[in-house]
């Protein structure tokens, strides 16, 4: 039976598992399993504890560190999630599989680093077929289209831009179990399970496996530990209940902590060694992050609020359809547009007499785009972590192309004034990627294939900042299929 507990509480030996795995959101519970299944003993370090049922993101975030972004101040945000189980358990439950576009991005968007994935679509789709089994997708089900998603797809389809319905990981409702519309559930956690999660469908629970796995949260991996040139004996651990430093040993360190604190680690991870930190000979780690453009367009009229449906607030899943009409189309700036859909507030009420639509597209990865490690400490000791970040022409002409879209959506539905969202995107999200790049090349990448860094012998990366192209799709899906793809590998 898998342990789940604070690590002050924790009384047995650190010296027993085959693998240490920093994070335990979808990569590092999906690495967690897959090493299990295979026999190994595997713990899992987590800084956050339990999000209750019901919760709501902002308010947990609120006690976590900022990054400081281009306008000096501290406002950005380096997490998607600091939670036992990560952002899985905020997120929209959105689920699908990346396209070849997404795996070879550089036939239609420019960059200074490696943009394209070093693996075909088809290495994933065993993956995929796995997430997708061990999630109970494929037997949930279509999940209702929702009253404004209705009137979202009908504009779309006027304007010809063929909506489909969302693939969502949330049992329906009238399913044992399923969605009773208790809230708008896009960054809230379920209160009732039914949006699938790394506990309510146990990606974690070890008792069917042949291996364990022990999760211990409450703890702050600060530093990497080399023992001798290329290889890792330990992890530097700060317990903030206690004020207790520890050190464990690992045999194999396995990053996954999101795109920007496995990087932010093995920045901080410096030493004779690697005086640069680990994998850093070549300057890339940290560089390539990409947050995706995002943005909201919001559409009103005085009539909806007399409509019983319009006129209330939004319950249940925020995203009930899409396009994917511009997904690669030839008058995309490029060639290469985006995702558009329907995306209610979190706050339910704030949809009363409103239709919201999300578009949002993977960006060019340039290495200006980067994190860096401040002069100034958090409250753990640890350098507070910097955002440089700009995005290119092509990706500010993408993504006005893809809100005028958006926009002309609302008007045909009848909103009689929109509004856009200011963009919040680049002082980070809830999409983290590509701060360590995969490849062959030592020179051009700071993982192999298999997530392993280069140079060394046991440290791997094996969330999403090993993915080159964000992607134009939410991603949670395809970084649990990735990251099993690369423990298999593992020896």
């Amino acid at each position: 039976m898998t342990i789940i507990q604070h690590i002050a509480a924790y009384q047995g030996r650190f010296d027993q598992f085959d693998a240490v795995v920093v994070g335990s959101g979808p990569s590092g519970s999906m690495v967690a399993r897959t090493l299990a299944e295979k026999g190994k003993h595997v713990l899992i370090l987590e800084l956050g504890a339990h999000a209750p049922p019901g919760a709501v993101l902002t308010t947990h975030q609120s006690v976590f560190g900022r990054a400081i972004t281009e306008d000096n101040i501290a406002d950005g945000n380096p997490w998607t999630a600091c939670c036992v189980g990560g952002g899985m358990q905020f997120y929209s439950a959105i689920t699908f599989r990346y396209r070849d576009a997404d795996m070879h991005a550089s036939r239609y968007l420019n960059s200074d680093m490696e943009m394209d994935w070093p693996i075909a679509l088809q290495d994933l789709n065993e993956h995929y077929d796995y997430v997708e089994m061990l999630m109970g997708i494929t037997e949930m089900g279509n999940y209702p289209v929702s009253a404004r998603g209705t009137k979202i797809a009908a504009a779309m389809s006027l304007l010809d831009y063929q909506p489909k319905n969302m693939p969502l990981a949330i049992l329906p409702p009238g399913k044992n179990g399923g969605c009773s519309y208790c809230a708008a559930c896009d960054s809230r956690s379920c209160p009732i399970g039914a949006k699938a999660s790394v506990f309510t469908r146990s990606v974690i629970d070890d008792t069917l496996l042949k291996g364990s796995i022990t999760l211990l949260y409450g703890c702050v991996v600060k530093k990497i530990v080399l023992d001798k040139q290329g290889h890792a004996g330990s992890v530097e651990c700060y317990i903030p209940f206690s004020s207790q430093h520890l050190s464990v040993p690992v045999e194999k360190i396995i990053c996954c902590g999101n795109a920007i604190q496995s990087s932010a680690l093995l920045m901080r991870s410096k030493s004779n060694y690697a005086p640069q930190g680990i994998g850093n000979d070549y300057d890339l780690v940290g560089r390539g992050l990409s947050f995706k453009i995002s943005g909201y367009s919001i559409g009103s009229n005085p009539l909806w609020l007399q409509q019983p449906d319009l006129g209330t607030p939004h319950q249940g899943a925020p995203a009930t359809v899409y396009t994917d009409a511009f997904y690669q189309a030839p008058d995309v700036p490029t060639g290469m547009g985006g995702l558009i859909y329907e995306a209610a507030s979190p706050f339910p009420e704030k949809n009363i007499g409103h239709l919201r639509i999300h578009y949002l597209a993977g960006e060019e990865a340039w290495s200006h785009n980067r994190i860096s490690l401040d002069d100034e400490e958090d409250v753990f000791g640890n350098p507070l972590i910097r955002f440089h970040y700009k995005n290119t022409e092509n990706d500010q002409a993408r993504f006005a192309f893809l809100a005028d879209r958006a926009d002309d959506i609302l008007r045909q539905a009848g909103a009689t004034s929109i509004e856009r969202e200011v963009p919040q995107y680049k002082k980070g999200s809830s999409h983290l990627h590509g701060t360590a790049r995969a490849g062959q090349n030592p020179e051009r990448a700071v993982v192999d294939l298999v997530g392993k860094v280069h140079g060394y012998d046991n440290i791997y990366v094996m969330d999403a900042s090993v993915m080159n192209f964000a992607g134009n799709w939410n991603p949670t899906h395809t970084i649990m299929a990735n990251a099993r793809r690369m423990a298999i590998a593992l020896d």
